[in-house]
C-alpha cells in the first residue's frame, strides 16, 4: 500500500471560497451558503470558508461550527434565565455593543493548527482529533495549497484496514 499524505488527498485551495476577515459574519454565511450547490435533492460543498488579511495572506478559517457557536451568543440575548445573573446583563448589554459580529471575532485563527503537505494520512487523522476540528490547512513551505477534511480522511481509511 502507497502511504498517502496530506496533499495527496486534500482539496485545491483555488476550490474553496474565501473571505476578507473585516467582513461581517452576515456576509460571511452568504459566501458560504451561496458555494453550496445542489445535486439533485442534496447540498454539497465546503462547510468552511478560507479568511485573508488585509494583504490577503490566511488568517483563519471560518467553518459552521464557529458560525453556529456565534448563533449560540446570540441566543443569549433571549434567556430570562441568563439576563437574570447580574454579570448577564454586563454581557448581553456588551454583546449588543457589537452587535456587528465581524469574521475575525468567530473565526478558528490559522495559529492555532495546520498540517504540513507532506503528514501522513495518520498524522492528519490525529492532528483533526487532537483540535477536534472538520478541517485544517494544508501549508507546503509555509504557504497554503489547500483544505484537508474529515472526509478526506474517511475516504482513504479503508485502505488502512486491507
Amino acid at each position: 500500500m502507497v502511504k498517502k499524505t496530506a496533499e495527496d488527498i486534500m482539496i485545491s485551495i483555488s476550490d474553496y471560497v474565501t473571505i476578507s476577515e473585516k467582513e461581517t459574519l452576515y456576509r460571511a454565511i452568504k459566501v458560504l451558503r451561496d458555494s453550496f450547490h445542489k445535486d439533485g435533492r442534496a447540498w454539497y460543498g465546503h462547510r468552511s470558508v478560507i479568511v485573508l488579511g488585509q494583504s490577503g495572506e490566511l488568517v483563519g478559517v471560518l467553518s459552521l461550527n464557529e458560525i453556529l457557536k456565534a448563533v449560540g451568543l446570540k441566543e443569549l440575548n433571549n434567556d430570562p434565565n441568563f439576563k437574570a445573573e447580574s454579570w448577564g446583563w454586563y454581557y448581553i448589554n456588551s454583546m449588543r455593543e457589537h452587535a456587528k459580529l465581524i469574521v475575525r471575532d468567530v473565526m478558528r485563527p490559522i495559529a492555532l493548527a495546520t498540517v504540513d503537505a507532506r503528514d501522513s494520512v495518520s498524522e492528519v487523522a490525529q492532528a483533526l482529533l487532537k483540535h477536534k476540528v472538520n478541517s485544517l490547512p494544508v501549508l507546503k513551505r509555509g504557504k497554503l495549497i489547500g483544505m484537508v477534511r474529515t472526509l478526506d480522511i474517511f475516504m482513504v481509511v479503508g485502505d488502512y484496514f486491507k
